[in-house]
């Protein structure tokens, strides 16, 4: 029973759905298509259809009004409510502002529709008309001028006016006229003017107006200016310079200026001054009145009767401990106003007096701002301010050694001194040997020079010379430093108690000794046993030799034995087996590159030195055999 009633629920679901969509009306739209009649690019006066086009299809098939409406670059222009699927926007007589982006959209309910866009061009502006208010002025009266253009439409304008060919106004305007107040200086002038118009993407120009001509009188008024004693006078004398208009009763305004000052007043003004170097230059003077203005202008030159001191120092380059003293002079002085001895100059330091000696012996008390002053009749001038500092002598560069002394490789050795004034040039010597050289010129600065040992018997004795430019023979400083020493050939020898002739009895102390004739400590020696890599005993000491102890000596202890050597520079010396062979077989105390020792314990009878080779013995001994080179 359940299921019937949920499958009568989903039947009467389907009927409803079904009798909606049976009611439902749809809109369909078909594309919407604009066009230009007669084309899309007209001239000035032609008659434009704008034309769009669309369809509304209802699936009622009941005729209703839709809208229809018409944009220009982005705005719209007109809406109409409408049945008929072509609908037109017509302008009569084309103007340039006409001239622009166009489309249409179809709305229904509430589905629209766009056309594409069409771009109309309208070609041609009417000519401009130029009208004055009068053609013959005074100068203190302008002219009232308008720029007509009468015929076209559109709400951006721009219009643009000329004086004898120079634009000399222009004004944005929403109108197509443009008035506008004009002054103009005395003489005749020819006045014309244009228009544009603007649209969304670019700007249009007409045509230049015909052109008018305009007399304009000068006014008798005129700006004077005076200049006494004269225009050309020294610094100290008395200047002044006076502004004035003549010609004109009534009152107007003056106005003096310079580059530097400027004072204003009514038909005079003037200035005093006590006459300086800076004073030199143009002054001009200016009259206004109304909208006239009348100029007049001076030169004036104001000769210096001193020039600026200059401070020098001699020698112009000192160290400590030098002789040295100040001068103080102005290089040119007018002697037809003053002599040589009327300068008075003084010298400061740090800001105050300073008494300089003829003689003063460079020190770090004398180091400071000195300034030089110098007064003649009342007027006085500065120095640029001269800073001194004595200059330090070089002093004993430090040589260091920033890498590990190895055979065949590169390492740097740096070059420093503590104290000394840049630049320092700084020169590397190997023995007697020159190896390179470097300037430094920035402070806390230092030269690094590289360095290849290249042979074992190379001298490791390096100097490191600095020199800048101090006096001759107290300018250069140098350093000496033996940087290491390489691992030299090794020598080997044999030390035992109551060895006699070359035995050595069962039980005896043996000492095997190892060393260096050359080498940088520490140096580590290690001794091994003939045939064997294992190392018996390795030792690092601070001199140049070390020694392997057997306590009490057996025939466990029979065999050769050899040693080698390294240091900082990880250089290792190992024995060589014939040198080593000989030298064991003639001298018991080896000297060479190697030592190997082979030696064997019998019990018996001592054997005497000669018999030392053979292999049967009367008493336990130790004896000294031959035997074949070392396992490396």
């Amino acid at each position: 029973m359940r299921l019937l009633k949920l499958g009568l629920l989903d039947l009467v679901s389907v009927i409803i759905s079904v009798t909606v969509l049976l009611f439902m009306e749809f809109i369909y739209i078909s594309p919407v298509k604009m066009t230009l009649d007669p084309r899309s690019s007209v001239k000035r006066g032609e008659h434009v259809a704008v034309v769009c086009e669309g369809r509304v299809s209802y699936s009622s098939q009941v005729t209703r009004s839709h809208k229809v409406t018409f944009f220009k670059d982005g705005e719209a222009l007109d809406t109409r409510e409408t049945q008929d699927i072509t609908v037109s926007f017509n302008i009569m007589s084309a103007r340039v502002s006409h001239s622009g982006r166009y489309k249409c959209r179809v709305e229904a309910e509430d589905k629209n529709s766009d056309s594409s866009e069409v771009l109309l061009t309208v070609t041609g502006l009417q000519t401009p008309e130029l009208s004055i208010s009068e053609s013959r002025i005074p100068e203190d009266r302008g002219v009232t001028a308008t720029c007509h253009a009468r015929d076209e439409l559109g709400a951006s304008f721009a219009f643009y006016f000329y004086e004898n060919g120079e634009e000399i106004k222009y004004s944005p305007s929403d109108k197509n006229e443009f008035k506008v107040q004009l002054n103009f200086t005395p003489g005749r002038k020819t006045l014309r003017c244009q228009y544009a118009v603007r649209l969304a993407d670019n700007i249009v120009k007409s045509e230049m107006s015909e052109n008018i001509t305009i007399d304009v009188e000068a006014l008798s008024i005129k700006a004077d200016i005076s200049v006494w004693p004269n225009r050309n006078v020294v610094e100290g004398d008395h200047l002044e310079v006076n502004c004035t208009v003549s010609g004109s009763n009534s009152s107007v305004h003056m106005r003096l200026l310079t580059n530097k000052w400027h004072q204003e007043g009514n038909n005079t003004v003037s200035r005093g001054l006590t006459a300086k170097p800076q004073d030199s230059g143009r002054y001009e003077c200016i009259l206004t009145t109304g909208n006239v203005r009348k100029t007049a202008s001076a030169n004036v030159s104001v000769t210096e009767l001193f020039s600026e001191p200059v401070m020098t120092m001699n020698p112009p380059l000192v160290f400590e401990g030098m002789q040295f003293n100040f001068s103080c002079s102005s290089k040119t002085i007018m002697t037809s106003r003053i002599s040589h001895g009327d300068v008075m100059y003084t010298i400061s330091k740090d800001g105050r007096s300073f008494k300089a000696d003829s003689m003063m012996t460079a020190a770090k008390s004398f180091d400071g701002n000195y300034s030089c002053l110098a007064e003649a009749r009342g007027i006085s001038k500065s120095s640029r301010d001269f800073i001194f500092k004595a200059k330090e002598l070089v002093s004993t560069p430090k040589l260091e050694v920033l890498d590990k002394v190895v055979l065949g490789k590169t390492l740097r050795i740096r070059c420093r001194s503590e104290r000394g004034s840049l630049p320092i040039r700084y020169t590397l010597k190997h023995g007697q040997q020159w190896v390179a050289s470097e300037t430094v010129s920035q402070p806390v600065g230092y030269a690094v020079f590289n360095v290849t040992i290249k042979d074992e018997v190379d001298n490791l004795e390096f100097s490191c010379h600095a020199q800048n430019d101090g006096p001759q023979g107290e300018n250069s400083k140098q350093s000496h430093r033996v940087i290491g020493e390489l691992l030299s050939f090794l020598v080997v020898h044999i030390e035992s108690h109551e060895i006699e002739e070359g035995n050595i009895e069962e039980g005896d102390t043996l000492k095997i000794y190892c060393s260096v004739q050359k080498g940088s400590p520490p140096i580590t020696f290690s001794w091994y046993r003939y045939q064997q890599k294992q190392v018996l005993y390795t030792k690092k000491v601070d001199n140049k030799f070390g020694v392997y102890i057997v306590e009490r000596a057996g025939k466990e202890h029979e065999g050769g034995y050899y040693c080698n050597a390294t240091n900082q520079s990880d250089m290792v010396k190992m024995a060589s087996w014939k040198k080593g062979l000989i030298a064991v077989l003639c001298l018991l105390v080896l000297a060479g590159i190697i030592g190997v020792v082979w030696y064997k314990v019998k019990r018996g009878t001592k054997v005497s030195g000669p018999a030392a080779s053979q292999t049967a013995c009367s008493r336990p001994h130790m004896n000294l055999l031959p035997f074949p080179p070392p396992l490396l």
